[in-house]
């Protein structure tokens, strides 16, 4: 048996897993588990192997849990295994590196047949194959515990890395009844009720740091847990994860499977936090560990659960927030960790953290439309705050920092002028493809947050704000034209299109209305440090005019209107100077500069301060389980049709 796939062909005729599964009663004392467990070679990566191994440990499987209910040899299995980590600590010390190998060997064995049960029976059917008669308290919530304790217990080392990600992803398995099977409530099943009210649950503050800080670290896989190193029985014991017994190719790593631990460990810890956010039901411990989080030991502050360095959080999130699970890490700090929240809003090189969300942004037509909508209230969350706004607009990128931008290239552009263009490039996408009512409305949000702290728009920008004003107003125009041609009588039969056209002129119409509040409020507060957004509506004066004069914006037009009365005057008194000479583009952008300066702001009308604040859903829980459970399929191969997505 090689590194191909006709290593799992052969698992039907193994011998000791034949023996496993027949009605041959195998105490925990017998050597026949040293054997069984001295397994060798690289771990199936992919979908397609997963497929493969589980095509031909089906009838095993199905067979032990036949035969498991007399025998009890699973439960025999599980004895093994805690017994084993009784001498972990001793083992790591020692770098004992076959009594590793095995024990990573039982875990996976483990969690193939208690993915299987997962996704095949009830989970009360599943806990009973784990246990036995004898065992008080029950074989599965000692496992789970040992599990528990052996991830914040021993140390990433090359030696120990296999081992942690097999406990963090039979953990997960564990956990998996929660999503596989509806009807019954997270708090109502063994798994989760020892982790947030059993034994375990002492284990919640230091296991979320753990789980933390191995996602802040990163650390790559060792070459061995791909068999890149030869077929040495101990130097390749982390080659594992098949029931075969050779090994000895050199793979490269599978594409995008670098730090599986780091991504794991993350996953893990978004199910653990996300789930049972109700109080009323269960107190999640972990969540609650995970939001009171600091990073000044010498001042320990009130509710502080555990201290970890901020920076390296901040920068590692900053190097992974083009995935999934990254950004609904730093949603959560934002949204529920004051101290986290206030470390990034006070940060210097927000850039660092900024840029990617916007990049995910950009690229939404390419990414999956969670991930967009994450990132989006991320820059939501955050322009909440008026120093962060006026941070992000006194910060000057560089080129390079903006290549991935090819609408129009830079040579120099504050971050608050990028958000613009990206935020309004997300609206126009939204309109034309998604039509997602609250993708836009937190689009427009977000910038009208920011509206009353723009300065120094570069002209680009503030052509983009005039531009999706006049495309937006021109198809309502035309909607709305539209509606008044329809006969009520004639219109039954297309009922649904006149319909949608009378929601469609409404939702542009909403947006209208907010981008000229988002205007009236740059005028408002910054005028005198927007001339390019004067200048841009002043070139656009007819269309402003003539909507000024629809009663559905005449309100919002007020304001636009007086400064554009005063700008023109002051172009034609120039003109008049110069005898009727027209005025060069330059020229005109110089006197709309020094009419900013001098314009009598007290002369606006008030319309309140533009602000808006992000509000969680009020069953939060409807969305992020299982767009967090659909995340790990990448790594976990659940069967699709059983994901409760």
């Amino acid at each position: 048996m090689g590194n191909g796939t006709s290593k799992y062909n052969e698992l039907n005729k193994n011998e000791h897993l034949n023996r496993l599964v027949s009605k041959e009663i195998i105490s925990a004392e017998d050597p026949f588990w040293n054997t069984l467990l001295s397994f060798n070679d690289k771990p199936p990566w992919t979908k397609e192997e997963w497929q493969l191994l589980e095509e031909n440990s089906e009838e095993l499987v199905k067979r032990f849990l036949i035969s498991n209910t007399k025998t009890r040899n699973f439960a025999s299995l599980i004895k093994v295994l805690l017994l084993r980590h009784s001498e972990l600590e001793t083992s790591v010390h020692t770098e004992n590196t076959l009594f590793l190998w095995q024990t990573t060997n039982g875990l996976f064995i483990v969690r193939v047949v208690a993915k299987f049960m997962s996704e095949k029976i009830k989970e009360e059917e599943m806990i009973k194959q784990f246990n036995d008669d004898e065992s008080s308290p029950s074989l599965f919530s000692s496992l789970v515990s040992c599990l528990v304790n052996s991830l914040v217990e021993i140390p990433v080392r090359s030696y120990t890395y296999g081992l942690l990600l097999e406990m963090t992803l039979l953990l997960i398995t564990l956990l998996s009844p929660a999503i596989l099977k509806p009807g019954k409530s997270a708090h109502q099943m063994t798994a989760w009720k020892q982790l947030m009210q059993g034994e375990s649950s002492v284990m919640a503050t230091p296991l979320t740091c753990t789980l933390l800080l191995r996602f802040i670290d990163q650390t790559p896989a060792p070459a061995e847990l791909y068999g890149q190193d030869g077929g040495s029985l101990v130097l390749g014991f982390l080659n594992i994860l098949t029931l075969g017994y050779s090994g000895t190719g050199k793979p490269d790593p599978p594409e995008g499977v670098t730090k599986p631990l780091a991504d794991t460990s993350l996953s893990l810890l978004m199910i653990l936090v996300n789930h049972l956010t109700d109080s009323t039901s269960c107190n999640n411990p972990f969540r609650t560990a995970l939001v009171n989080l600091s990073s000044d030991s010498n001042r320990l502050e009130q509710n502080t659960s555990f201290v970890i360095e901020f920076p390296p959080l901040y920068k590692t999130l900053a190097n992974t927030l083009q995935n999934d699970e990254p950004t609904l890490l730093l949603y959560l700090l934002l949204l529920k960790s004051e101290r986290f929240r206030n470390y990034v809003l006070a940060a210097t090189d927000i850039d660092l953290l900024f840029l990617p969300i916007l990049q995910t942004l950009y690229r939404a037509p390419e990414c999956n439309g969670h991930l967009t909508y994450m990132s989006l209230i991320i820059v939501l969350i955050l322009s909440e705050d008026d120093l962060f706004n006026q941070t992000i607009h006194g910060c000057i990128l560089r080129q390079n920092q903006m290549a991935w931008y090819t609408e129009r290239s830079f040579t120099q552009l504050s971050l608050g002028g990028l958000v613009i263009l990206v935020v309004i490039r997300t609206i126009q996408y939204n309109m034309l493809k998604m039509r997602d009512k609250y993708l836009h409305t937190n689009c427009l949000a977000a910038l009208a947050n920011m509206s009353s702290q723009c300065t120094n728009l570069h002209p680009y920008v503030a052509q983009r704000i005039v531009s999706l004003f006049e495309t937006l107003a021109r198809k309502h125009s035309r909607l709305v034209e539209g509606l008044k041609g329809v006969d009520t009588e004639e219109s039954e039969e297309g009922f649904d299109e006149v319909s949608d056209a009378v929601q469609d002129a409404a939702v542009l119409e909403e947006v209208l209305r907010m981008l000229l509040e988002i205007i009236n409020s740059c005028f408002s507060h910054q005028i005198q440090n927007n001339p390019n957004l004067v200048y841009a509506v002043l070139y656009k004066r007819e269309m402003f005019e003539m909507y000024s004069k629809n009663p559905a914006f005449q309100d919002l037009l007020e304001n636009i209107h007086s400064v554009l009365v005063y700008m023109s005057s002051r172009v034609e008194q120039e003109n008049e100077n110069r005898g009727g000479y027209p005025l060069s583009v330059h020229e005109v952008q110089d006197i709309v500069r020094e009419g900013c300066k001098q314009f009598p702001k007290e002369s606006l009308k008030s319309l309140g301060d533009l602000k808006f604040k992000y509000v969680e859903e009020e069953e939060p829980e409807e969305f992020f389980i299982p767009y967090i459970w659909s995340l790990t399929q990448k790594f976990m191969f659940w069967k699709e049709n059983l994901l409760k997505t």
